[in-house]
């Protein structure tokens, strides 16, 4: 006997409802690039508003098919969810989620006790989470299905129909595509890690050789009368080793700052004391570049609560910057703006300035205004943006071509003792 016609209407989700759906589940999926979560608030969402049970298959490295969501209206049949039977792939290959997987086509099973009329050993099973109407539809990209969605219907009133299905189709394309996002985002990581492992292995054991290569250097120059042209070489190489030990520490430091293990000791510093060394260690070099060096002091007392170390090495950084690009002739200053509860220190220079690209890129690791200057490793700005982050500052930088530019670090105040 052939099932009761019913009204076609019981059937559909209506475009209002549809609509409201699918603009929900593209906020959920394009809201995190944590892919199990997201799966999850994806099956949640569809139980009940399309579903009485939802059903999220992702195929694996292996091949393979792993459930990584699943959601039921009724507790004790969700837990019947949970294992990947009877959903998939029989010797018949009869089962829809192995017809879907086979021709990446989707399935609508309108009515499973109609229209399904397998008769395999576990059918009872199979038909008992089943329920009554059933889609099953491919998450598909380029070549390959990444994985299947699962609605069905227990309700008397509800059997899908090919609107339900296009709806089902419609959610799938978005899912494929967080899939896909969520799945490169994460070989990125993968990739960004073993790279980061590499440098800061690398970068330790360098250190040992190069600290050798120094001190010969210098016994050299101490326990023998060198002649001058001699004891010149040995100077340049003292100079050389402490360049490749200043880059070694970039390396190193720029690796504590992502994975968020930059240690950092704090203590109130008065501002004057720390915009002196400032001013002493650079001194030299800009004497050098034949760059006017100007460190202007705050007017009132401020104190600051940070690591010493660590915050001249992001304030060298950022004037080591000013003096490279500014001319013979032109000015690097240092100036400061204090309230009661932050103090701004601004790092000035009369360079070449810098468009809007190139500010959008400049706190980037490895990056270079000029990708033709060998000078450094491009990873000064980086790991000041780093050192000011852990201090619960900030940085940003203002520019303008043929002017110059200002780095401007903001930190907060520290009372007085």
């Amino acid at each position: 006997m052939s099932a009761p016609e019913r009204d076609p209407a019981d059937a559909r989700v209506s475009s209002r409802e549809a609509l409201r759906f699918l603009t929900r589940a593209g906020r959920i999926l394009s809201a995190s690039l944590d892919l199990d979560e997201t799966l999850q608030r994806l099956a949640r969402l569809a139980v009940p508003r399309v579903a009485c049970f939802a059903i999220i298959d992702l195929v694996q490295q292996d091949g393979r098919l792993e459930r990584v969501a699943f959601r039921h209206v009724d507790a004790e049949l969700e837990r019947m969810l949970e294992r990947p039977d009877p959903f998939l792939p029989d010797e018949a290959g009869l089962v829809p989620l192995a017809r879907v997987m086979t021709t990446a086509e989707a399935v609508l099973i309108e009515d499973v006790a109609r229209d399904w009329a397998w008769e395999g050993q576990g059918m009872e099973r199979v038909r008992s989470v089943a329920g009554r109407s059933l889609m099953v539809v491919p998450m598909v990209a380029g070549d390959g299905t990444l994985g299947v969605l699962t609605f069905g219907s227990t309700r008397t009133d509800r059997f899908y129909q090919q609107q339900d299905l296009a709806l089902a189709r419609e959610l799938a394309r978005s899912a494929s595509l967080a899939i896909e996002n969520a799945r490169l985002y994460r070989k990125a990581e993968q990739a960004i890690a073993s790279r980061d492992e590499v440098l800061g292995v690398v970068s330790h054991d360098l250190r040992n050789p190069v600290n050798r290569v120094r001190l010969a250097a210098e016994m050299m120059t101490e326990m023998y009368q060198l002649p001058d042209g001699a004891h010149r070489s040995a100077a340049m190489i003292v100079r050389a080793a402490d360049e490749m030990n200043r880059l070694i520490g970039d390396l190193l430091d720029v690796t504590q700052i992502e994975a968020g293990r930059l240690s950092i000791e704090r203590r109130r510093t008065p501002l004057p004391d720390l915009l002196q060394r400032l001013e002493d260690a650079h001194e030299p070099a800009a004497r050098g570049k034949g760059v006017a060096w100007e460190v202007a002091r705050p007017t009132q007392p401020i104190n600051v609560q940070i690591d010493e170390g660590r915050m001249l090495q992001a304030l060298g950084n950022l004037v080591g910057n000013a003096i490279k690009f500014t001319p013979e002739g032109g000015t690097v200053r240092v100036v400061t703006e204090g309230t009661d509860e932050r103090v701004r220190i601004g790092v000035q220079d009369t360079g070449p300035g810098m468009d809007e690209a190139q500010l959008a890129h400049v706190f980037d690791r490895f990056w270079q205004a000029d990708g033709g200057d060998r000078r450094g490793a491009g990873l000064g700005l980086s790991i000041a943006s780093g050192i000011i982050a852990a201090h619960e500052g900030r940085i940003h930088l203002e520019s303008k071509p043929g002017v110059g530019t200002t780095a401007w670090v903001e930190l907060p105040t520290s009372p007085a003792a």
